[in-house]
């Protein structure tokens, strides 16, 4: 008669050949996309770093693209810190830039 332990150890080897295989195949396709990439970008196909939008929005906008006009909050209410080196907008409360980690605050 079949021990249930055996079943037990004979599935689970199973399932884990399957899982095995499963990974490498997706662990082969990251491998090939990378080294798709990076011929690509030697070729000057694709951009070294691309530029992000969230943190790259563009220039600020200027006080006739302000929806809220001089009836809209006033920057001295606005809970954010522009960085000195990049100028991006970070919250009051970060000591470093979201974007380039330079300080934020005093003496920075």
């Amino acid at each position: 008669m079949v021990d249930a332990g055996s079943v037990y150890l004979a599935v689970t080897g199973v399932l884990l050949f399957v899982a095995l295989g499963a990974g490498l195949h997706v662990l082969r396709g990251i491998v090939r996309e990378g080294r798709d990439l990076r011929r690509r970008r030697r070729a000057g196909e694709v951009e070294t770093h691309a530029e992000d939008e969230e943190y790259d929005p563009g220039p600020p906008a200027g006080p006739e693209d302000d929806p809220g006009g001089a009836t809209g909050p006033s920057d001295s209410n606005d809970p954010t810190a522009t960085c000195p080196q990049c100028g991006a907008d970070n919250e009051s409360d970060f000591n470093y830039c979201r974007r380039c980690a330079a300080p934020l605050g005093p003496g920075a």
